[in-house]
């Protein structure tokens, strides 16, 4: 992944291009210090993903990411807890409070890396059979789910995971993300016929996604998640 940190503290700079270091997936391409700079780097190269902080000079992180009109992949690194639900409707990857840990970083690395692999994976070209075979079924169920003060139509099938956040839930699709004014029981009993199952109290997700479920935990897109002691007889059912 092509990196641009953009942070006004020459310190978070540091910190970043260190934690990198012996990540051969990760590079480094760029820094600015201002939203200003990382507008005119952005003008002359693409990256995948951007360390973007939130308190900065002149123009605010998130304020500078509502600008770009096909923004990368993106991670706020900052001090303030504050404007974590505003960052996520805008969709970022991971949100890392300051000063945040290896572990921590390389947490939402994985998420970023993994969020890459479903974008590449949706633009590769669709062969003529796999074309035929989706003309000849019926049109997938589909939610309108409000969000980003939008209506969404999202299908069904393309739903990895729902995460519950207090009143608001988390849709993660294969490819972007969503966050609505919603309760995760809701979602519940709506998809119950869909082939969803609760297993944990805040996680809802599509039975066919999943890749690996070991000990307490299940996958999905590459994406680790627990398994609640209450819900865990939802799991023991696939077994039978």
């Amino acid at each position: 992944m092509r990196c641009l940190i953009v942070d006004d503290e020459p310190l978070a700079h540091k910190v970043i291009r260190n934690y990198c270091e012996g990540l051969p997936h990760v590079e480094i391409v760029g820094s600015a210090h201002s939203a200003i700079e990382a507008m005119n780097f952005l003008n002359a190269q693409s990256v995948d993903l951007l360390f973007l902080d939130i308190n900065m000079p002149k123009i605010q992180g998130l304020d500078f990411l509502k600008t770009l009109t096909n923004p990368p992949l993106v991670i706020v690194t900052t001090a303030y807890q504050e404007f974590a639900l505003e960052s996520y409707e805008q969709r970022v990857i991971d949100y890392l409070l300051k000063p945040f840990s290896l572990e921590r970083f390389l947490k939402a690395i994985n998420r970023a890396n993994d969020q890459k692999k479903l974008i590449e994976g949706q633009a590769r070209p669709v062969s003529a059979p796999a074309q035929q075979a989706a003309s000849a079924n019926s049109q997938p169920e589909t939610l309108f789910v409000k969000g980003d003060k939008k209506v969404h139509q999202v299908r069904v099938s393309d739903i990895l995971y729902l995460e519950s956040y207090g009143s608001y839930v988390k849709i993660q699709l294969e490819g972007e993300m969503i966050i609505t004014l919603e309760r995760l029981a809701n979602y519940e009993s709506r998809l119950a016929e869909q082939g969803f199952i609760r297993i944990h109290k805040s996680y809802l997700i599509p039975v066919n996604k999943i890749e690996v479920i070991e000990g307490n935990e299940l996958s999905i897109a590459g994406q680790r998640l627990p398994i609640g002691a209450v819900y865990r007889h939802n799991v023991n059912e696939l077994f039978k």
